[in-house]
C-alpha cells in the first residue's frame, strides 16, 4: 500500500507542477495586461492604485496558496480549487486588456464568472475537498451549471459593440456566432440574480458551518470560512448594486469600494489557506507522537484520552466491534451506537478485521491519515484496548445476569408469599370458622366428646395458621412491598432475638430489588449478631447521592463468617459490602 501511494504521488506531482506553472503564467499575463494609463480605465486595477494592489494580492495569493496546499495530499483538492479561483479572478483583467489578443480577452470574459462558483465549491468541500452531502453537491453543480450556461450563451450571442453597458471589452468577441442584444441582456439579468443567490447561499452555509462546528473544528475552519463568507457578502452587495444601476464604472465610489472589499476578502482567504497548510505538519506530528505513545503500551483504558490529546478534539470517542456480532461497545464495555449527528468515523484495522472505530471531528483528521500513522506496535495497543473492552462487556453481562437472577428469585418469592396468603392461609381461616360453627353445634347438642375433638382441631388449625404466616413472612415480608423498607425494618426489629436500635432509615421508596437486598442484609446481620452473643444491634439506612448505604453495628464477639449470601446479593446489584468484626456496611446503586 505504501508503494502504491508513493507511485500515485510520483505520477501526480508533474501534473501539479504543470498546473501551478500555467496558473502563474496566466497571472503574470493578467498583471502585465493592466494599463494604469488607459483612458477610460477598463478594469478596477487600472483605475485605482489600491485596487491594483488588492487585485494582485487576491489572485496571485490564491494561486500561490493553492499551489502550497496542492503539494499536501490531505489538501490537494482545495489547493486546486484555490488555484482555479485565483486564475478566474484574473479573467476580468484580461478582459479589459485593450491592446491584447482578442482570443485572450474573450477567454478572460468567459473565466471571470466562475470565480464565485469556485469559491462556493471550495467552501462547501472544506476541509478535504470532498462534497460530503447531497445538498452540497447539488448546490455546487447548480452554481457551475448556471455559470457555464450563461458564459457559453453570452460568448455565442453577445456583441460588445451593441452592449450599452459595456466597459471592459467593448470591441470584439472571438466566440460570437449570432449577435442578439435581447438574449445578451436577459443573460446579464439572469447572472446578476444568480450571483446574488449564490452569494447569499455562501454566506448562509458558511455561518451555519461555523456555528455547528465543534470548538477545535471551528478554530481550524475560521481562517477559511470567514473570508469565504465575506466573499459571498460582497458578491451579494455587488449584485444589488448592479440591479440598482446597470452602468458599472470603476470611477463610481460605490463599485470601487465593493471591488476592494471583495479583493481583500479573497486575499484573506488565501492567507487563511496558507496558514491552514502550515498547521498540517503540527497535526501530523501529534498523530506521530500518538503512534509512538501507543507503541509503548500505555495504561489500559487511555486510548480515547490519547486520541483526544493528539487531535485536539475533546469530543473524540472510540467504539469497538464485538467479535461474532454487530454490536458496538465503548472502552468501558457498555453498549454503544454510532451517533446520529454527523461525525467522521475512522476505521482502525488489522488486515480485514476492524479493531476500533474512531469518532472524531472530520475537520481535524481523516481515516487515511490515521491509518498511515498507526504502525503495527500502535495497532497492537489498540487491539489490547479492544480485548479489554470485550472483557468488560462480558463482566457487565455477567453482572446483569446476576441481577436478573436475584430479581427473578425475589419475584418468585413474592408470588409464593401471595399464593400462601391468598390460598392456603384463606382456606385455613375458613376451616377455623367452620370448626367454630361445628363446636357451637356440638355444645348445643351437649356432645362433650365432640366438643373436645373440635377444640383440639381448632388449636391445631390456629397453630398451622401461625406457622404458615411465619413461613410466608420468611419467604417474603409482605409489609416490604406494601409499606416500604422503613416499615419492614420496624417489624423486623420488633420480632428480633435481641434489642435493635433503628437509627435513621430513609422512607424514600427504592427499586424492589434494592429494598429486598437491604432487608435481607439487615436481617442476616441481626441474626449473626444474636448468634455471636451481642446484646444489641444498631441499624442505619440512608441514601447518599445515588447509592443506598446500610450500616449495622453490634457488641458481639468478633465475626467469623463473611456472610457470603449477603455479599452475593449485594454484588449482584453492583454494590459493595464491607464486613468487619462487629460492623457491616453495604452500598448499592439505587437509581
Amino acid at each position: 500500500m505504501a508503494n502504491a501511494r508513493a507511485a500515485t504521488a510520483a505520477a501526480v506531482r508533474p501534473a501539479l507542477l504543470a498546473a501551478a506553472a500555467l496558473a502563474l503564467a496566466w497571472a503574470v499575463v493578467a498583471i502585465i495586461a493592466v494599463d494604469p494609463e488607459a483612458d477610460p480605465p477598463t478594469s478596477y486595477a487600472a483605475a485605482l492604485p489600491a485596487a491594483r494592489v488588492a487585485d494582485i494580492a487576491a489572485g496571485l495569493g490564491l494561486i500561490l496558496a493553492g499551489a502550497l496546499a496542492a503539494a499536501q495530499p490531505r489538501s490537494r483538492r482545495v489547493g486546486l480549487l484555490a488555484m482555479l479561483a485565483g486564475s478566474a479572478w484574473f479573467g476580468a483583467d484580461l478582459e479589459g486588456w485593450q491592446d491584447g489578443p482578442s482570443l485572450l480577452r474573450s477567454l478572460g470574459a468567459a473565466a471571470s464568472p466562475f470565480t464565485l462558483a469556485l469559491v462556493l465549491h471550495f467552501t462547501l468541500a472544506l476541509p478535504r475537498g470532498r462534497l460530503r452531502s447531497a445538498a452540497a453537491r447539488t448546490t455546487t453543480v447548480a452554481a457551475y451549471g448556471i455559470a457555464a450556461v450563461v458564459t457559453l450563451a453570452r460568448a455565442l450571442f453577445r456583441d460588445p459593440l451593441l452592449d450599452l453597458y459595456c466597459w471592459r471589452n467593448c470591441r470584439d468577441n472571438s466566440f460570437l456566432v449570432d449577435a442578439d442584444p435581447g438574449i445578451a441582456s436577459a443573460l446579464d439579468d439572469i447572472w446578476v440574480w444568480s450571483a446574488l443567490a449564490i452569494g447569499l447561499v455562501l454566506v448562509g452555509f458558511g455561518a451555519h458551518r461555523l456555528l455547528t462546528a465543534s470548538g477545535p473544528g471551528r478554530r481550524v475552519l475560521l481562517p477559511l470560512v470567514t473570508p469565504a463568507v465575506l466573499v459571498g457578502a460582497t458578491e451579494a452587495v455587488y449584485a444589488v448594486a448592479l440591479l440598482r444601476t446597470r452602468l458599472e464604472s470603476p470611477d463610481a465610489a460605490g463599485f470601487a469600494a465593493i471591488f476592494l472589499a471583495q479583493a481583500l476578502s479573497l486575499a484573506l482567504l488565501a492567507i487563511g489557506l496558507a496558514w491552514t497548510v502550515v498547521r498540517v505538519p503540527r497535526t501530523g506530528a501529534r498523530v506521530a507522537r500518538l503512534a509512538s505513545d501507543l507503541g509503548e503500551a500505555p495504561p489500559p483504558g487511555t486510548l480515547r484520552e490519547a486520541l483526544a490529546a493528539a487531535l485536539g478534539d475533546p469530543g473524540v470517542d472510540v467504539l469497538y466491534p464485538r467479535r461474532g456480532s454487530h454490536q458496538l461497545i465503548d472502552a468501558d464495555g457498555r453498549p454503544a451506537e454510532l451517533p446520529a449527528r454527523a461525525r467522521a468515523v475512522a476505521r482502525i484495522a488489522r488486515g480485514e478485521r476492524t479493531l476500533a472505530l474512531v469518532l472524531h471531528d472530520p475537520v481535524l483528521l481523516d481515516e487515511p491519515e490515521l491509518e498511515r500513522a498507526l504502525g503495527s506496535a500502535a495497532k497492537l495497543s489498540v487491539e489490547n484496548e479492544a480485548l479489554r473492552a470485550e472483557a468488560l462487556a462480558q463482566l457487565h453481562e455477567l453482572s446483569a445476569s446476576r441481577t436478573r437472577i436475584v430479581e427473578a428469585g425475589d419475584s418468585a418469592r413474592r408470588g409464593l408469599e401471595r399464593n400462601l396468603h391468598d390460598g392456603a392461609q384463606q382456606r385455613l381461616l375458613a376451616l377455623s370458622y367452620d370448626l367454630r360453627l361445628a363446636r357451637a353445634g356440638a355444645v348445643a347438642d351437649r356432645d362433650d366428646e365432640l366438643v373436645a375433638v373440635l377444640d383440639t382441631a381448632a388449636d391445631e388449625t390456629a397453630t398451622a395458621l401461625d406457622e404458615l404466616r411465619e413461613l410466608a413472612y420468611g419467604i417474603y415480608p409482605a409489609v416490604l412491598t406494601e409499606a416500604g423498607l422503613a416499615a419492614a425494618l420496624a417489624t423486623l426489629a420488633d420480632g428480633a432475638p435481641l434489642p435493635v436500635e433503628l437509627g435513621h432509615v430513609t422512607r424514600v421508596r427504592q427499586p424492589p430489588s434494592v429494598e429486598t437486598t437491604a432487608y435481607v442484609t439487615v436481617a442476616e446481620a441481626i441474626g449473626d449478631a444474636a448468634r455471636r452473643g451481642a446484646s444489641f444491634a444498631a441499624v442505619r439506612v440512608a441514601r447518599e447521592g445515588g447509592r443506598l448505604v446500610i450500616a449495622v453495628d453490634d457488641d458481639g464477639a468478633p465475626r467469623s463468617s463473611r456472610l457470603l449470601h449477603v455479599a452475593d446479593r449485594v454484588g449482584a446489584l453492583a454494590g459493595t459490602l464491607h464486613v468487619g468484626d462487629t460492623d457491616l456496611r453495604a452500598e448499592m446503586p439505587c437509581e
